[in-house]
């Protein structure tokens, strides 16, 4: 990362809107002995802030205990991730999109020129799909305003895209079949892309709303 980067201060950051009637979201005993944690508890955004951002964009607002997207700027996590697991329920309405990209860096304009992507919903989008690269093993009819939960594994360069717990996608990063569709892409204008061993997981979206996010090293 950059030195341009500023630090959070040590409070955490809360968005403004209704964070009143947001119910906290908790761990169990359980998950917690596995070794998970919470990246949004259904009101604290204090690990999360804009991308190539100090602060929490107005187009996402906590709501109901959800956190709400508007588009414009993405949400970026306050921290990397190298090996891990996440999981979380998200939905968008009619006509909305969503993406989540990991392991991506802020040195990069944007977040689709460094991080992988899980596509959630969105014109042209396949869920579960990562931008075209690798065929999903099955297509899924989104539905408007209905919940999703959806997991992405990384580990090394192995990755797994989960949709209401079925595998839907598994690819290996920098292997020859990888390195072939790269180059057959728009991600072949892009250094190093998805080649890095950590980076930050960036929120997108328009119309979506995401909950339970947690997250776990592995």
């Amino acid at each position: 990362m950059k030195a341009w980067i500023v630090l959070l201060g040590a409070a955490g950051l809360l968005l403004a809107g209704q964070v009143g009637a947001a119910e906290t979201t908790k761990l169990t005993a359980y998950e917690r002995s596995q070794g998970w944690r919470l990246l949004f508890d259904g009101q604290s955004l204090s690990d999360w802030r804009g991308y190539r951002q100090n602060k929490v964009p107005a187009s996402w607002q906590v709501v109901d205990g959800s956190l709400a997207g508007s588009g414009g700027i993405a949400l970026v996590t306050a921290e990397d991730f190298k090996d891990f697991e996440i999981v979380f329920d998200w939905k968008v309405g009619t006509g909305g999109r969503a993406e989540v990209f990991y392991r991506a860096v802020e040195d990069a304009a944007a977040p689709d020129e460094s991080g992988p992507v899980m596509q959630l919903a969105g014109e042209g989008a396949v869920m579960g799909g990562n931008g075209g690269l690798t065929a999903p093993w099955r297509e899924i009819t989104l539905q408007p305003d209905v919940w999703y939960r959806a997991k992405i594994t990384v580990f090394g360069y192995q990755v797994e895209h989960w949709i209401n717990g079925d595998r839907v996608l598994s690819y290996l990063i920098d292997s020859p079949d990888w390195r072939a569709a790269i180059a057959g892409s728009r991600y072949k204008a892009y250094k190093d892309y998805g080649l890095l061993h950590s980076g930050r997981i960036v929120l997108e979206g328009k119309d979506v709303l995401f909950r339970n996010i947690k997250i776990r090293a592995l």
